[in-house]
């Protein structure tokens, strides 16, 4: 007699499986999905946080350059000295500040060895980098424009 028992117990235990198995299957698959959008969505958060962070240094230098274009450029003094300790502070080379300020890398150059000076609206946005940190100016430099 045990050896019917046994098999009923196994065939027993199998259908339960295979209906547990049936069961949940589409809860699975419905988990696999919604898992699968949480991703998305996390990924499209990041990048709306990292768009919304760029746009919020963009506005920054923006308005740092109206209000020191009409007022603290014309009195600001750069000489070559204060040119590369901002460039040393915020640990760029001359190529990358030719780029945040729209002039070519002679020009920068030219500038740090004292030969010629920055134009007035060049000026005003050298000074406006002044207000801005490391990572805003990267931010910057990695955004392609």
């Amino acid at each position: 007699m045990g050896k019917v028992e046994t098999v009923l117990k196994a065939e027993i235990a199998r259908l339960s499986r295979r209906e547990t198995r049936r069961l949940t299957q589409k809860h699975v698959e419905e988990l696999r999905r919604l898992r699968q959008r949480v991703a998305t969505l996390e990924h499209e958060v990041r990048s709306l946080k990292t768009a919304r962070a760029e746009e919020q240094i963009k506005a920054k230098i923006r308005t740092t350059t109206e209000t020191v274009a009409t007022g603290r450029a014309l009195s600001a003094r750069l000489s070559p000295g204060l040119i590369q300790a901002l460039r040393r502070r915020l640990t760029i080379t001359q190529a990358e500040l030719a780029k945040l300020v729209g002039v070519s890398t002679v020009a920068v150059g030219m500038w740090e060895s004292g030969s010629t000076h920055p134009r007035r609206e060049t000026k005003a946005r050298i000074v406006a980098l002044r207000s801005l940190g490391r990572r805003e100016v990267r931010r910057l430099l990695a955004d392609p424009k």
